[in-house]
């Protein structure tokens, strides 16, 4: 063990023992985990340059070996979420003023568990720190404020999704386990069923701590990262959710050629919950439900990516193949740094306004700290897929990759790719209306109605500084890619090269190439491109412009009435009332009327008969709660025959289940 092992051994204790600080000193906990942060961020930045670097090592209670290490592949999703950790630990400093130290206590714990389970050199050891995650982050969601009944509903429901997330990936382990006769990470590329078990449990168990459809069902993951203190919220959709994708890709990595089904079912899950995601993102009135179901429309993306780079590997596609898992891992990286900025932005806008709710904030953050308006817009452009910032080179890959479906030989597998790109296209532009309500609506707009925000530095700074991040990555796209190269090589066995090269007079480098007729893209000369632009506009405009003053006002038009009145402030809700009816198939939208009695509406002086909201029914809610009712009736049913009360029936159980465990022992042995 080198000193860049030590390094990496120390921050994983680090981590662990800042849940210690953080019992006595809830503030040094947060900073010490920032330290810890760092630690892991320069180890990852190193294995990813410097080749894959070890740490502990010791022997594992079932006799394999066992220790911490990063290569390249578990090295990217370390640098992705020490990057989110050190701006969320910050940030938490200010932003947790509880008089209770578990929130600190579960938030190191959480941050302990993902990096122990990153840098797991061993499946068991992955599952332990898979089981601890899970159980910390249900006690971050238990600390949010509120109706104590909905928040522990909120955590519940949490909990369910995450041990269920837990059993398909146990499953997943045990089949590699009985096919390799370890729980070390050795390649299994024999085909058959087992491997199938072993992806389908693996899809299933990742997919649901991703939260992607149809696994976001009853709205778990909205609920509960809407739920839970902002800082938890950005640790939970940024990394916890990204947890999820690193053991798909892990166990992918560990399987042999998959077939062409593989990646169809892949590309399927994920294109859907691109659409969905945006969807419910556009309709949403919480600052921190909106960018919960981005989350989920962000991990379509990544799943798309996936999906077509598994197709691409079946169908002996290599430059398909390795571009798309650069457009996967670029977007992995792309969302976590930005859902960051947007997490920590509703925390900072429920600071200065003291509400979560869109319609409510009405612009009260506008005179806030400019530091953390540039960094929320950095973000928000990002996850709309404005150049030049890292959201608009993800999505741009992903497309890219979409586009070349046609070189695949099945018809059917054509069609697919088609209908993913139109639900890709479909959901970029959706979440275009998102991120317009989250910033315009939350921060920008200003109604004479909105009171003055509290400044603090100690939140806006790590806002800014993550918008810095996202703009850089957009920017040094190229270069970005290149420094991924080690990540797409360890999961995909073989060097891989970066998709870069020249465009035309711009230097090699600086282009992003597809490997396709149509695909060349250079963001750093995008900026470029748009300041030469800005300069002749502004040029322009100055040489034409006339001494004295050039702008007149007139009072805005409301009917006659005096504008800026309460009741007739266009509204956040207002402004998604026309999406929600034109989609109500797929949202379920109905009206619901108040009718008991003359309602006096605010702004209005005269009473109405009734009022009209319009509430939004998730259609895969509808069908979980048929299966719980079903599940149910079925408990019930069994109850009468299995909880008899009789002590004997119950012994009987004990044994049956023990002979079972020692057959499969015998048998698996």
């Amino acid at each position: 063990m080198d000193g860049w092992g030590v390094l990496l051994t120390l921050s994983v204790a680090l981590f662990f023992g800042s849940a210690v600080v953080a019992a006595a000193r809830p503030k040094l906990g947060y900073a010490t985990s920032a330290v810890a942060s760092a630690l892991l961020l320069a180890a990852s930045v190193e294995a990813l340059v410097g080749g894959p670097i070890q740490g502990a090592a010791w022997s594992g209670p079932l006799g394999d070996p066992e220790s911490l290490a990063l290569n390249g592949l578990s090295a990217f999703f370390a640098l992705a979420a020490s990057l989110v950790w050190v701006a969320t630990a910050v940030y938490s400093v200010t932003y947790d003023e509880r008089r209770s130290p578990w929130l600190a206590v579960c938030f190191s714990l959480t941050l302990g568990a993902i990096a122990l389970l990153v840098a797991s050199s061993s499946l068991l050891l992955f599952l332990i720190g898979w089981e601890t995650m899970t159980i910390a982050s249900y006690g971050m969601i238990l600390q949010a404020t509120g109706r104590r009944g909905r928040v522990f509903s909120a955590a519940f429901v949490f909990l369910v999704f995450g041990e269920a997330s837990t059993l398909f990936v146990i499953l997943a382990v045990a089949g590699l386990r009985v096919g390799t006769g370890t729980f070390a990470e050795v390649p299994y590329v024999a085909a058959g069923g087992l491997s199938t078990l072993v992806f389908v449990a693996a899809l299933l168990g990742f997919a649901l701590k991703m939260g992607v459809a149809p696994f976001h069902m009853s709205e778990w993951l909205p609920i509960a990262h809407s739920s839970a203190p902002s800082n938890a919220s950005a640790v939970l959709s940024s990394t916890l959710t990204l947890a999820g994708a690193y053991g798909l890709f892990r166990v992918l990595s560990l399987l042999g050629a998959p077939p062409l089904w593989w990646g169809a079912v892949t590309l399927g899950i994920g294109a859907v919950s691109v659409l969905l995601g945006a969807l419910f993102a556009a309709v949403s009135e919480h600052t921190k439900g909106l960018p919960a179901y981005s989350t989920i429309e962000n991990n379509g993306l990544i799943l798309v990516a996936l999906g077509i780079a598994l197709l691409a590997r079946a169908e002996g596609l290599e430059t398909l193949y390795v571009f798309a898992l650069f457009a996967a891992f670029f977007q992995a990286l792309a969302h976590a740094v930005a859902k960051t900025a947007l997490f920590l932005a509703a925390g900072w806008a429920e600071h200065a306004t003291g509400t979560f709710d869109l319609t409510s904030i009405a612009g009260g953050v506008k005179d806030g700290d400019r530091g953390a308006l540039l960094g929320t817009l950095s973000a928000t452009l990002s996850l709309s897929a404005a150049p030049p910032l890292a959201g608009f080179v993800a999505e741009w890959m992903v497309l890219e990759s979409l586009f070349q479906s046609y070189q695949f030989v099945p018809a059917w597998v054509q069609f697919l790719g088609l209908v993913a790109g139109a639900a890709v296209a479909l959901g970029a532009g959706l979440i275009v209306i998102a991120m317009v309500k989250f910033l315009g609506f939350g921060l920008l707009w200003n109604p004479s109605a909105a009171r003055p925000a509290r400044r603090s530095r100690g939140l806006s700074v790590p806002i800014a500084a993550v918008g810095a991040v996202v703009l850089g990555l957009g920017v040094g796209a190229p270069w970005v890619l290149r420094f991924l190269a080690p990540a797409v090589s360890s999961f995909a066995g073989v060097p891989a090269i970066a998709p870069v090269g020249s465009l035309l007079s711009v230097p090699n480098g600086w282009s992003i190439l597809s490997g396709s007729p149509f695909g060349i893209l250079s963001p750093p000369m995008v900026p470029i491109t748009i300041g030469i632009g800005a300069c002749v506009a502004a040029g322009y405009y100055l040489l034409g412009r006339r001494p004295g003053p050039s702008v007149r006002r007139s009072p805005v038009w409301m009917a006659g009435s005096p504008p800026g009145r309460p009741g007739e402030v266009y509204t956040s809700f207002g402004y998604g009332t026309g999406l929600r009816l034109m989609m109500a198939t797929i949202l379920g939208t109905r009206e619901i009327r108040s009718s008991a009695g003359a309602v006096s509406e605010a702004g209005l002086a005269t009473p109405v008969p009734y009022s009209v909201d319009l509430e939004v029914l998730d259609v895969f809610k509808l069908f979980y709660d048929d299966l719980v009712r079903g599940g149910e009736a079925v408990a019930a049913a069994l109850k009468g025959w299995v909880m008899t009360g009789h002590l004997g029936r119950y012994l009987a159980y004990i044994l049956i289940v023990v002979l079972a465990v020692v057959i499969y022992v015998a048998a698996a042995t």
